[in-house]
């Protein structure tokens, strides 16, 4: 069915070495600099210079430390609710409001230590958009945390703790190790995945696999490609983003095309991505119930965005 061809495996693998190392380059030198920028304590910098403008706002005061806490460490924020549950400071519907508030702050510092340095350099332009797709259904949700919290908040005096300030040595360690250990990750995953996107663009691969897939992507007027980023996204994120930077650069699939499948992947592993994740830190510190309780509530409103985002990229036309 497909003719082999030894001259395209060697010009395969060595297109994927060069756009591998040309990526993965500026993907871990970002992502080393964004990782000691976060370790050196630009985020708690952040929050001790926003309390104290922010502390005489009407709402409980330790739901709005927790919600600054998260900008540098989400877990921390989260114990910080707890606890204040735990010593009656913080009501149920409190710290429901301040888990949706904590949303974008969670991921604030993981759209600098994740999306840009490896959305961007893989993605291009498509890779900002994705970016604020991502980061935007995050902020809506806490909006809509905020606005339920002043309903429900009540006020509370609370005093934040001192942290300890890191060394340079340190943070140059821990970022150098955090990088390293995601190199580990991408790197072959990187260079794998350009090479069965480069490979199987010359074989015809795609051109056969769009046949099977046609009928699911026919109903919503996509490009059967936008269903092999879906499935490759189930099984890992970076490696779908990954091929999508690939079917850009070989126009294959445009922008739209390619924010599509990533948003769509991204509601078909919400569950999965909750119950691997959020879940298990969830109910370590708020307990079975309620843990799940919050997770829920947070997975259900995401699934709304999420599918609204996609309704407008379907309905966008380039």
């Amino acid at each position: 069915m497909f003719e082999f061809n030894i001259m395209d495996i060697f010009q395969s693998i060595i297109e994927a070495i060069k756009y591998t190392i040309s990526i993965a380059l500026v993907v871990l030198s970002s992502m080393f600099i964004m990782n000691y920028l976060i370790n050196t304590g630009v985020m708690k910098k952040l929050s001790d210079f926003i309390y104290p403008i922010t502390k005489n706002l009407k709402m409980n005061q330790l739901s709005l430390y927790s919600i600054i806490t998260c900008f540098f460490s989400p877990t921390v924020g989260y114990s910080i609710l707890a606890e204040g549950l735990k010593d009656e400071k913080l009501t149920e519907k409190e710290l429901i409001g301040s888990s949706l508030a904590n949303s974008f702050p969670s991921i604030f510092s993981h759209i600098f230590t994740f999306f840009i340095p490896v959305a961007i350099p893989i993605l291009g332009f498509t890779g900002v958009l994705y970016i604020v797709l991502r980061s935007g259904v995050a902020l809506l949700k806490t909006i809509i945390g905020l606005a339920y919290l002043a309903v429900v908040s009540k006020s509370v005096d609370f005093t934040p703790k001192e942290n300890e300030k890191n060394k340079i040595k340190d943070n140059i360690k821990k970022s150098w190790n955090s990088t390293l250990r995601f190199s580990k990750r991408m790197v072959p995953v990187m260079f794998i995945t350009m090479f069965i996107v480069i490979y199987f663009t010359k074989l015809g691969v795609f051109e056969y696999l769009k046949l099977l897939i046609n009928p699911f992507t026919s109903v919503l007027n996509l490009d059967s490609n936008v269903g092999l980023i879906i499935l490759t996204d189930l099984v890992n994120v970076q490696a779908a983003m990954i091929m999508g930077g690939g079917f850009l650069k070989e126009s294959i699939l445009n922008p739209r095309e390619v924010l599509i499948g990533l948003m769509f992947a991204n509601v078909l592993s919400l569950s999965t991505r909750y119950a691997k994740h959020s879940l298990p830190m969830h109910i370590s510190i708020f307990g079975a119930k309620l843990g799940t309780k919050v997770v829920m509530i947070n997975a259900i409103i995401t699934f709304i965005l999420d599918i609204l985002i996609i309704t407008g990229l379907l309905l966008w036309q380039i």
